[in-house]
């Protein structure tokens, strides 16, 4: 069992186009305004709820050194209150995505780990790509996605959030003396593939390469523009560097 944190990002406007009130926006001000948190109470009197429509995206940035930071985030617009005594916890999430590459992850040694990882091109609302990463931990879902899952596949796979923390010690070595403990602590936001489709979507299920490729060249262009505009404030990065894939090109 672990304890997950798992931060929602809510977003909507108040008013819709043709200026009605925005259904999402009062949800969020409910859950604003009349929810109770655990942080203003405990957690036996707070409010218990459910998401059913979240998504997953990518929060991308430049930090001050130069380099793109990024990571998975969970948005979403309506969140519905339940009954503690029917409250399941879970953290799961089903997608629909293109594969654009996969391997076991290595070491700094270049060793092989038993981490496998898969880079997933998500589709987003405006015909925006997200470059999603995905990780496999299970043997025998490993064995399957390695042997049924090819680069330019369209799959739809299941899995869970792993949303975490932990400390890890290290030890530094001192001029003199005994070596000193230093403890930090590790973020985890892994999405943890546990299952899917053996087989590819096809037809109109199916992402389509071309716009796929022409997504992940706009998104190359906005992250150069970001990079540059963060230079001009003084701080200067290489771009992403290109993967070995037939998408590499486009910055993932």
């Amino acid at each position: 069992m672990t304890t997950l944190e798992v931060p929602v990002y809510m977003f909507a406007s108040q008013y819709t186009n043709n200026g009605n009130p925005n259904p999402a926006y009062e949800s969020i001000e409910r859950v604003m305004n009349e929810y109770v948190s655990i942080a203003a109470s405990d957690i036996d009197h707070a409010d218990c709820v459910r998401i059913t429509k979240g998504e997953i995206s990518m929060n991308e940035y430049y930090g001050q050194n130069g380099k793109l930071n990024s990571y998975p985030r969970i948005r979403a617009s309506f969140v519905t209150k339940v009954k503690r005594e029917e409250l399941r916890p879970t953290a799961s999430f089903s997608v629909v995505f293109m594969i654009g590459n996969q391997g076991f992850k290595t070491d700094a040694e270049g060793v092989e780990t038993d981490r496998y990882e898969i880079t997933g091109f998500v589709p987003q609302y405006g015909e925006k790509i997200d470059v999603v990463p995905f990780v496999v931990l299970n043997k025998g879902v490993i064995d399957a996605v390695s042997n049924y899952w090819n680069q330019g596949d369209t799959v739809k796979a299941s899995g869970k959030l792993n949303f975490s923390s932990y400390s890890e010690a290290t030890t530094v070595e001192t001029d003199f003396g005994e070596p000193e403990e230093q403890i930090r602590t590790v973020v985890v936001s892994d999405l943890v593939i546990t299952g899917g489709s053996q087989t590819p979507l096809e037809g109109d299920f199916a992402l389509n390469e071309d716009d796929v490729k022409a997504a992940l060249a706009r998104r190359k262009e906005q992250l150069n523009a970001l990079k540059d505009r963060n230079a001009n404030r003084g701080t200067s990065g290489k771009a992403p560097a290109a993967s070995g894939s037939k998408f590499g090109a486009l910055g993932f």
